[in-house]
């Protein structure tokens, strides 16, 4: 039992404290943009910034997670992103915005997710047995999805009550804590190659990729999710500026909305194990991917706060179903030795979407379009990769 596991145990509190921290700077920062300039665009530009080094960096995240002690990484990422965060609170206190350096401040501090989440989810089989794979996943996935119900809630009275800087510094703060957890951690659960040279990482690099491309499967899932990233972030980049200012609801009511969304998350990981391990992976990821689609365009038809949470909620249950699966899928049939290269390659393909999909749909709205349009177009979309999905070698994996 994962109950009686602990060394997962570290694993799992430290992301917990981290993910909290996410939860504040998720919505603290657009709300800071916002309050300041009142422009949408640059709210969902920032947002885009922050996934661009998965497109640069996971690649090399996935190598250091395959030759270093995946301790030592994980701990200097958290370190590094705590300081790189007492940066960013330095220029949000300006009474006008350095965008030139927020940009910068936001790509640093993203830069670390990448190369450490390969590390991240590779250590997690020397930490359990395979049987215990789906539990692992989906303890993690229950804090992501707690947290999308508790973040908002807790999130929105921190920045209505103390402010948004506030909420930035408990961030930083959950940095700091969440590595002094790891610590914790074994020194190393398996044999690492100390000083990799540059020509070395640059092979590990390659044959990482050439593994994840040629396994159809799994590089069939990452491009389901390339777009279905895309469509999702169309909508959820610019979610605050549509309840805030498109619907004019308080921040609260905002909030209210996305922890009735993160309800759907939460039971998702409840009940993940028993569906995950009860279908064939394929038919599963498809089929979430394409009722995923079809949830988003319920929010046409609606636009008061709580009919949105449920919704989102209903969006949340079947893109969790989703991760739980192809995460499950990706730790069961990938050689151990290549796991940490082969989910940064994947992480980069579908991540590669994001800052296109959040900056497309700024410029819609920037353009004089309604969240209608964007709303309409994120459906379709994430329902069309569903279908793709179903018809790719994905769709027969059993």
């Amino acid at each position: 039992m994962l109950s009686h596991n602990s060394k997962f145990g570290c694993l799992w509190l430290s992301f917990l404290i981290s993910s909290i921290g996410d939860w504040l700077y998720r919505l603290a920062l657009p709300l800071i943009i916002l309050e300041k300039t009142g422009s949408a665009y640059h709210a969902a530009t920032v947002f885009g910034v922050s996934f661009v080094p998965w497109v640069l960096f996971s690649l090399l995240g996935g190598s250091l997670a395959d030759n270093y002690a995946k301790k030592k990484i994980l701990i200097s990422g958290n370190a590094a992103a705590g300081l790189i965060s007492l940066f960013l609170i330095f220029i949000l206190q300006s009474k006008s915005i350095n965008f030139g350096l927020l940009y910068v401040a936001v790509f640093l501090l993203a830069s670390v997710d990448p190369l450490i989440h390969p590390s991240f989810q590779s250590i997690i089989p020397e930490l359990t047995v395979q049987k215990q794979f789906v539990s692992a996943n989906a303890a993690l996935q229950m804090v992501d999805n707690t947290l999308a119900i508790m973040g908002p809630l807790l999130g929105g009275t921190l920045v209505t009550f103390l402010g948004g800087m506030s909420a930035i510094l408990i961030d930083t703060l959950s940095f700091f804590i969440a590595a002094l957890i790891l610590f914790k951690l074994p020194q190393r659960t398996e044999r690492t190659r100390k000083n990799r040279p540059v020509r070395g990482i640059v092979q590990d690099v390659v044959t990482g990729a050439k593994y994840s491309f040629q396994q159809k499967v799994i590089f069939s899932g990452s491009l389901m999710f390339l777009f279905t990233n895309f469509a999702l972030n169309m909508f959820e980049a610019n979610f605050m500026f549509y309840m805030t200012e498109a619907l004019n609801y308080p921040v609260i009511k905002a909030t209210i909305a996305l922890a009735l969304g993160g309800g759907g998350a939460l039971a998702a990981s409840f009940v993940g194990s028993r569906i995950v391990e009860s279908f064939r992976a394929g038919m599963l990821l498809s089929s979430s991917t394409i009722l995923a689609g079809l949830s988003t365009l319920l929010l046409l038809f609606n636009q008061n706060y709580l009919y949105i949470g449920i919704v989102l909620g209903l969006v949340s249950f079947f893109g969790t179903i989703n991760v739980i699966t192809y995460f499950t899928l990706r730790q069961r049939t990938v050689p151990r030795h290549l796991l940490g290269r082969v989910i940064a390659v994947t992480r980069m393909v579908s991540y590669a979407s994001i800052p296109v999909g959040s900056w497309c749909g700024g410029v819609l709205l920037a353009h004089g379009q309604t969240m209608f349009t964007v709303i309409l177009l994120a459906g379709i979309i994430r329902t069309l990769a569903g279908v793709g999905a179903k018809l790719s070698p994905l769709g027969r994996e059993k």
